[in-house]
């Protein structure tokens, strides 16, 4: 094994989050990159041929840790209720605990992040649409949740969610996600609910 393969790509990846936090994307050099995880040229370049594709691996990193949250929720959530508020309050969650990687991934990604990113980036979104709107439209077929595309459906469920969290990300908003996890659910349940009551819904009028 060469040296450059026993430095893992989780090394880099710790040492370029940690500077793309302080700098910014545009403001963080591969120079520097490299000198944060203290190797050398080879080892930095083996793993990542560029500043966009260090970028890449922290985004899908972040990205693929959101979506698997939200299937997480989903698959342990007995009604439609329970997993749209759910997943307000396991994203908001997510956002305090991985701050850095966060911002990352809630600001505006260059194009040749983005193009670094795929063909997994949209991958790994086609499945996550997939998977969601399954669960979603096998709501609404109960009357649980509204019928609408699945974009607007995101847009109402999770956009303020997000909107929120990329305030306070920029430092624009002291309210912590957390914090507004409750009302922010409370706004999305009332945007999607649908004409037939949930479970939970059913037990608290019983």
């Amino acid at each position: 094994m060469t040296a450059a393969q026993q430095v893992t790509p989780d090394r880099i990846a710790i040492a370029g989050l940690r500077l793309f936090a302080e700098r910014g994307y545009a403001g963080t050099s591969m120079e520097e990159v490299r000198r944060a995880a203290g190797i050398s040229n080879g080892s930095l370049y083996h793993h990542f041929p560029s500043r966009a594709h260090l970028a890449a691996r922290l985004v899908l990193d972040g990205m693929g840790q959101c979506q698997d949250g939200v299937r997480r929720v989903l698959a342990a959530a007995g009604s439609a209720e329970a997993g749209i508020r759910g997943v307000i309050e396991d994203q908001s969650g997510w956002v305090e605990d991985h701050a850095d990687l966060a911002r990352l991934l809630y600001g505006e990604l260059p194009d040749d992040v983005l193009l670094a990113a795929e063909p997994r980036f949209g991958e790994d979104n086609r499945r996550y649409v997939e998977d969601v709107g399954g669960w979603l439209r096998a709501r609404a077929e109960r009357g649980e949740l509204r019928r609408l595309p699945f974009p607007v459906t995101h847009a109402l469920w999770l956009g303020p969610a997000q909107e929120l969290a990329r305030q306070w990300l920029q430092g624009r908003s002291r309210i912590p996600p957390r914090e507004a996890a409750r009302d922010l659910a409370e706004g999305a349940w009332r945007a999607l609910a649908g004409s037939t009551p949930t479970a939970t819904a059913q037990e608290g009028t019983a």
